[in-house]
């Protein structure tokens, strides 16, 4: 009895996994400084700019690609986890996003075209 309520929870968390409608978009993050996130086919900078957590809404892209064109030792690598992007209440994507880097949320801007 207990391996089929067990068998039936893992079923159903499948399920309600799979039915996630939210897609994120795939975002690479190169590792120079200043970090370049590119997503949408936009790149962005990242700021040291840390940004409260109320200050973002949705998740709207995941980091799947890192560029790592610069050689950090481990101690020293100030971009060990970029994973998350989120929107900026009340700014536009195309002019800023916020990057989930080490636990904390920075602001990244548009990078201008020279």
């Amino acid at each position: 009895m207990k391996k089929a309520i067990i068998i039936g929870l893992i079923f159903v968390s499948i399920l309600l996994s799979g039915c996630n409608t939210n897609k994120l978009s795939s975002a690479e993050f190169t590792n120079t400084t200043p970090a370049k996130i590119k997503i949408y086919n936009l790149t962005y900078l990242m700021t040291d700019e840390v940004l409260a957590t109320n200050v973002v809404e949705k998740q709207i892209g995941k980091i799947t690609q890192i560029q790592a064109i610069v050689s950090y030792s481990e101690d020293q690598n100030p971009y060990k986890s970029p994973s998350k992007v989120f929107e900026i209440k009340d700014i536009n994507i195309e002019e800023a996003i916020a990057i989930k880097v080490n636990d904390k949320l920075y602001k990244a801007y548009i990078k201008k075209i020279e």
